[in-house]
């Protein structure tokens, strides 16, 4: 290690070999049969943090505290996803650092165009109606992933940050691209209102990779793009259910 804030530079649905030219750090790679995982790393108990550029059809991303990255290939040498994580803040932090970093993060990516996504079979309800649901993981009794509570304009209260689960998951897209953004958190054991550890990791998917992954076992999956118009068909009906009976409770539907 020379002590010099390292570079990163990847493109989605391009080559990998791209990463390797742009780059001034060296990737690992690990493949098993036909998929590829390409990784560059550093430490989270040394204070150097890289330099992150990340191409897409999104635009140009950058972040200045990444730790670590993985680009994905399968099939072929195009990268169809990547998985980053990010410096975040230091372990033991005071929750309302950790809150101030994820807000940050979230302003971030919003003014760069980045939008909230709801899977098709749940209801468009946004984050002002969050506390109307006093179960921030269900929806009428059925477990959602992209409920109000996972509004990226939604701001908590240190309460109710606190009172969430270790893991805590947000979906944006843009331009095709697809984004999800994960919190873990491991509370102080001795202060656990006060203080935590947490680690903040963002996935990229090309819409290929995305929407591969609506239909289940290897065969559907080589034959995607003829299955996913009946899935989405099948989640818009169950949707259009759970919105007429949220409207009829005096839910505001985000249309």
């Amino acid at each position: 290690m020379t002590g010099e804030k390292p570079t990163i530079r990847f493109e989605l649905d391009a080559p990998v070999e791209n990463a390797f030219a742009g780059s001034s750090g060296q990737f690992q790679k690990d493949c098993m049969l036909r998929l590829c995982m390409y990784k560059y790393s550093l430490t989270f108990s040394e204070p150097l943090r890289a330099n992150l550029e990340i191409m897409s059809d999104a635009g140009i991303l950058k972040f200045d505290d990444m730790v670590s990255t993985t680009l994905t290939t399968f099939e072929s040498n195009i990268v169809n996803s990547a998985r980053v994580t990010l410096g975040g803040v230091h372990e033991d932090a005071e929750h309302a650092q950790a809150m101030k970093y994820y807000e940050q993060l979230l302003d971030k990516l919003s003014a760069e165009g980045w939008r909230r996504f709801i899977f098709q079979d749940e209801a468009r309800i946004a984050g002002a109606e969050a506390r109307n649901f006093e179960d921030k993981y269900s929806v009428l009794g059925k477990p959602v992933g992209t409920g109000p509570w996972a509004d990226p304009a939604l701001r908590h209260t240190q309460e109710e940050w606190i009172s969430m689960r270790m893991f805590t998951t947000l979906y944006l897209q843009k331009n095709g691209v697809y984004l999800m953004l994960r919190l873990q958190r491991w509370n102080n054991k001795d202060a656990p209102q006060q203080k935590g550890s947490y680690l903040f990791t963002l996935k990229f998917e090309s819409e290929t990779e995305f929407y591969r992954g609506y239909v289940e076992g290897e065969e559907n999956r080589k034959n995607w793009k003829a299955l996913v118009p009946a899935e989405l068909k099948r989640m818009a009906h169950e949707r259009a259910q759970t919105e007429a009976r949220l409207k009829q409770m005096g839910i505001a539907i985000d249309e």
